[in-house]
């Protein structure tokens, strides 16, 4: 039997490599066929390189400087992408729908104020309120002179235009005190509307009140009865309206020599002091002494607006005086008391008696009379001429 003839071993191995490469050959080919059947781009891998045998594969060792200068210039990147949607007003929201389905209002990026228009902003600047709005004026006929001065003459340019006036001639302490007590109203609008003190002041929302009374109450009532009276009225309107500011402007004197029923430039002085007294150190209650102009303790005959009728009421000259008081513009000064001096015939007498505006008749605080011929008549009847007879009932 013949011996078979063995192959090296080398040449095994070869073979089996052989055997191995085409078998992947035809894979690859199988595969691209169907590959480009189904119209799938075939993917070509790199040819690995061959690992030596027995050479252990080194891993790649990480340059940190490198990775830290790229993640440096991805965030340089981002900010100055970020910087540029900013100024070309791009809002970066971080979400543009909630889960609710409505806009999300919160952004990354900071709204843009809209640019203000173009225009005079100093007119649309709010302008202040008058010291006098909110103010009501209440009082007699010495007010009514004010109202008429501030509607009509030059007051009118004032801020004592913005005030509110409700007045009544003969409207006294003694009516304002009865009103708070329950009774009707003695005010009246221009519709003959009566109001009461307080309803007046409801009416116009008023913050300041400033009253002038007691040139009625003064011809029949004691100074003292009368400062009571007011004092009374004033404290209810502080319980009542705690944060309204009560300014009580002094009665002006009368022309030299008046003595009207009791009302004099005397027991006007007296009355204005009382009630000064009353008003100092109290909150929200002033005492506005608008007499102060008169230095002597009587009316100027320039400022009078009826020398042949009570004597004293104000006319426009006086009444400029009065609103600059009010604004500020002077600063009262403590008004005289009047004190007696000689009259036009040369007699003496006290504060109580009276010449008449003529200076034709006389009379002393005992009731004598004496006319501006010399005849005499004293208080029991009796009568002497000028010729130095007498005669007796």
């Amino acid at each position: 039997m013949a011996n078979k003839r063995k192959r090296p071993a080398a040449m095994r191995e070869e073979e089996r490599q052989a055997q191995r490469a085409a078998a992947r050959a035809e894979r690859r080919t199988r595969r691209a066929a169907e590959q480009a059947a189904q119209n799938v781009p075939q993917k070509t891998e790199a040819p690995k390189a061959p690992q030596k045998a027995g050479v252990p594969h080194k891993k790649k060792k990480i340059n940190k400087f490198r990775v830290a200068v790229v993640c440096t210039a991805a965030v340089l990147v981002a900010l100055v992408a970020l910087g540029v949607a900013s100024a070309a007003g791009v809002r970066t929201p971080i979400s543009s729908i909630a889960a609710d389905g409505e806009p999300e209002f919160f952004s990354t990026v900071k709204p843009q104020a809209s640019a203000a228009p173009a225009e005079n902003t100093a007119s649309a600047a709010p302008t202040p309120s008058s010291a006098f709005d909110g103010a009501l004026f209440i009082g007699d006929s010495m007010t009514t002179c004010l109202k008429n001065y501030v509607t009509d003459g030059a007051g009118s340019t004032t801020a004592l235009s913005d005030a509110e006036f409700m007045t009544r001639s003969d409207y006294s302490w003694d009516e304002a005190q009865d009103e708070l007590n329950g009774g009707e109203g003695g005010l009246w609008l221009d519709d003959d509307t009566a109001l009461t003190v307080t309803e007046a002041i409801d009416r116009f929302s008023a913050t300041k009140l400033y009253i002038q009374l007691g040139k009625e109450d003064l011809m029949y009532n004691d100074v003292s009865d009368v400062t009571s009276t007011a004092q009374a009225v004033i404290s209810a309107l502080q319980t009542k309206y705690p944060n309204l500011e009560i300014t009580v402007q002094a009665v002006t004197p009368m022309l030299e020599w008046i003595d009207y029923q009791g009302l004099s430039s005397g027991t006007i002085a007296q009355y204005n002091e009382a009630m000064q007294t009353y008003c100092t150190g109290k909150k929200n209650l002033k005492f506005l002494n608008i007499a102060a102009f008169c230095t002597e303790g009587y009316l100027p005959a320039e400022y009078c607006a009826d020398p042949e009728g009570l004597c004293i009421h104000l006319n426009d000259e006086g009444c400029a005086i009065w609103a600059d008081y009010l604004l500020g513009n002077k600063t009262p000064e403590p008004s005289p008391t009047p004190t007696p001096t000689p009259d036009p015939n040369g007699d003496s007498t006290d504060n109580t008696d009276t010449t008449d505006t003529a200076g034709d008749t006389y009379t002393d605080d005992s009731g004598d009379y004496t006319d501006n011929t010399g005849d005499y008549t004293d208080d029991t009847g009796d009568y002497t001429d000028d010729t130095g007879d007498y005669t007796e009932e």
